[in-house]
């Protein structure tokens, strides 16, 4: 099996912690990433790793506490989103500091999404942390990010796993995360005040959007076979995600797909990350050993 990988990272919020277990799973088995192609939660823990602070950002992520995660909401009720997007990111800079992608120690692209010319922004040149506030600014809940008089929006709204941007050299295969596969999940039990705490949590994002849209008639988690905004929300992106990936996937067919279950988590679980990073390692070992066993039988 070729050893140089080319590694396409999808968006996915909190699943996207994923990444983190996959890199270092293919870093066990004696791979070397070439180069790294991203959006969203994809395009953080991808530029990340580029900067070579992955050990940083997992120890950080790993650290965070459902109270800490809030905290770092940064909550604007504009009409262009709940949540400015900025607090986040200068924590993170207090710790690893921003520079630019092409001194990056591999070559890296993220996905941003123009909102007024409805096509993709590609990053692959200037301020780190400039094109992950923009490739992350998940729609109606992030504020769009400003640049140059743009305004830019997550990169999963068009490309949630961009292949058609993976930058590849001779010798290289090509790696796909997919943290948002629908492929069955088998939740870990729960205690009693976890499933409490995870009521409570999802209950006050939910107030949050009734303070934001000063409505009171939005859906419910009481409602019997309602969804609550977020949820809602979430829902129809996905839905609209999904025939994204398929398709790119078909078009640009990788060498190798991992896939995350989506229902592992929500996305905004990103208090989870060990959890959701042991995940991203084991799908990585299901998939080299499916790949090994189907480049055995073809030799």
């Amino acid at each position: 099996m070729d050893r140089s990988v080319a590694l396409v990272l999808s968006s996915g919020g909190a699943r996207g912690y994923a990444h983190i277990g996959v890199i270092e799973a293919l870093e066990s088995h004696g791979f070397s990433i070439s180069s790294v192609t991203g959006c969203s939660m994809g395009a953080v823990v991808g530029g990340l790793y580029a900067a070579g602070a992955l050990d940083k950002l997992k120890a950080w992520a790993c650290g965070l506490e459902r109270t800490d995660v809030f905290k770092l909401y940064d909550f604007g009720f504009s009409s262009q989103g709940l949540i400015r997007g900025e607090r986040v990111f200068k924590q993170l800079e207090s710790n690893i500091p921003d520079c630019n992608i092409e001194n990056l120690k591999i070559p890296f692209k993220a996905l941003a999404t123009d909102l007024n010319a409805q096509e993709e922004m590609v990053f692959d040149h200037g301020s780190l942390y400039r094109a992950l506030r923009a490739s992350s600014s998940i729609p109606a809940v992030v504020m769009p990010a400003e640049f140059e008089g743009l305004e830019l929006l997550d990169g999963g709204i068009l490309n949630p796993l961009p292949l058609n941007h993976v930058e590849k050299k001779e010798g290289d295969i090509v790696i796909a995360v997919d943290v948002n596969a629908r492929i069955p999940y088998e939740c870990p039990p729960k205690s009693v005040e976890e499933m409490a705490d995870d009521k409570k949590y999802t209950q006050l994002l939910d107030n949050l959007a009734r303070k934001w849209f000063k409505k009171e008639n939005l859906p419910t988690r009481n409602t019997r076979k309602k969804l609550g905004f977020f949820d809602l929300m979430m829902k129809t992106i996905d839905m609209m995600q999904d025939k994204i990936t398929d398709n790119m996937i078909v078009s640009h067919p990788p060498d190798i797909v991992v896939q995350i279950s989506r229902a592992c988590c929500s996305t905004f679980d990103y208090y989870k990350a060990a959890q959701i990073i042991e995940e991203g390692r084991l799908a990585t070992e299901r998939a080299l050993e499916k790949y090994q066993t189907q480049a055995d039988a073809a030799s």
